[in-house]
């Protein structure tokens, strides 16, 4: 088969990317709601969301880096679940502020792919803890008592 073939089942290049992105981009939100729906009542559900979040994008560095680190314009929603778990993060970011909880979602999401980002393109460093270690300290200061 020639590496061509694959067109003839796209119109453009684009449907290609699109096509390869949201299956991409439904692995990650199923393996994230996954975790969500699996974890112990005593987890702190957003310690949860970002450690999956960030096990995947370090298992998938590829994938992870067309998503996010791309200069390629994407649809607004990747994939049909995509909406359901955004509604998810952004309730559960009512932990770190109420008054504010799409802002909140918005700031996690910075703290995670940041974590990512710099372990993906900095993996020379000594970072001195674990991703994971790294996310607990952040959820865990954004989730204390505000003044």
């Amino acid at each position: 088969m020639a590496p061509s073939a694959v067109y003839w089942h796209f119109p453009s290049e684009g449907d290609l990317r699109s096509a390869v992105l949201d299956v991409e981009y439904t692995s990650l939100i199923e393996n994230v709601q996954a975790a969500l729906d699996s974890a112990a009542e005593q987890d702190e559900p957003l310690v949860v969301a970002g450690n999956t979040y960030i096990a995947w994008a370090l298992a998938h560095p590829g994938a992870y880096q067309l998503l996010f680190e791309s200069h390629d314009e994407l649809p607004a929603t990747r994939a049909d679940q995509g909406p359901g778990l955004q509604r998810r993060v952004v309730e559960l970011a009512r932990r770190v502020d109420s008054d504010a909880p799409f802002a909140a979602a918005l700031m996690l999401w910075s703290v995670w792919h940041g974590i990512v980002s710099l372990r993906l393109h900095k993996n020379e460093w000594d970072w001195g803890m674990s991703a994971e270690q790294a996310n607990l300290r952040m959820i865990s200061a954004l989730t204390r008592q505000r003044p």
